[in-house]
């Protein structure tokens, strides 16, 4: 099966302006995602999806792959429905532009349950998380095989009853069969994504099952200048951006 990565990425921010093009170690944010996207195995390519010919000048000028998209999609997982229609390949793989610091390791791993079992339609990596009260991270809960019950912006599960030190955060690598993801992006926004504000939800609603893949240490999205300032500090002892930075 040909897998191929999407990383979709747009100026507008609300808490972080034209994030995708801030300054990290000498490279804008997007580049640091897409040399990293580069190194997974599984990935036959890599793209960025993109409705700003300033994104796209930037990564093109880093011998980056770009295609341009509409400007009216609502979610990054639109956004790659588009695009993806250009591509001939059998599997979608959603890279978050935001994530610097993602690890190729983590992207085979995620990707590996669609490559195995043909009746997986999407995944989507968890990683152990402490963090209380935090609507800015989606956590979710697993059942006994693995696919995600539910997900959501608040604590999960809850510790009204029992303490509950370790949760699991979404972290937002996410392969999609291609059809299903055509599929998906046709489907109207759902009501618990439209309360949730989450994209994911429209998935669950449908009765469609979502993998959770483990995956240690995944490191932070950048979301706010405080974010930025913590990853700016984490990249200076990177192991994976030696890889590509020479």
């Amino acid at each position: 099966m040909r897998v191929v990565g999407l990383i979709p990425a747009r100026l507008e921010s609300s808490r972080l302006p034209e994030k995708a093009l801030v300054d990290i170690c000498g490279l804008p944010m997007i580049v640091h995602t897409y040399k990293r996207a580069l190194l997974a195995q599984t990935l036959d390519d890599v793209f960025v999806a993109t409705d700003s010919g300033r994104i796209r000048s930037v990564v093109e000028q880093h011998g980056g792959k770009v295609i341009m998209t509409s400007r009216d999609h609502k979610t990054g997982s639109d956004r790659l429905a588009e695009a993806c229609k250009e591509i001939d390949c059998e599997i979608v793989v959603n890279i978050q532009g935001d994530e610097p610091l993602v690890n190729p390791d983590h992207i085979d791993a995620i990707v590996e349950p669609l490559l195995l079992d043909t009746s997986v339609q999407i995944a989507v990596g968890v990683t152990q998380y402490s963090k209380k009260n935090s609507p800015s991270d989606i956590k979710a809960v697993l059942d006994l095989n693995n696919d995600i019950m539910y997900c959501s912006r608040t604590d999960l599960p809850s510790d009204a009853r029992t303490a509950v030190e370790k949760m699991l955060k979404m972290s937002f690598i996410v392969p999609f069969r291609k059809d299903f993801l055509i599929q998906y992006a046709s489907w109207s926004p759902t009501p618990l994504e439209q309360i949730e504000y989450n994209e994911y939800l429209r998935v669950l609603e449908h009765g469609v099952k979502i993998r959770g893949v483990h995956v240690d240490d995944a490191k932070i999205s950048v979301d706010t200048p405080d974010d930025l300032e913590e990853v700016r500090i984490l990249m200076r002892s990177d192991s994976i951006y030696n890889l590509y930075i020479k």
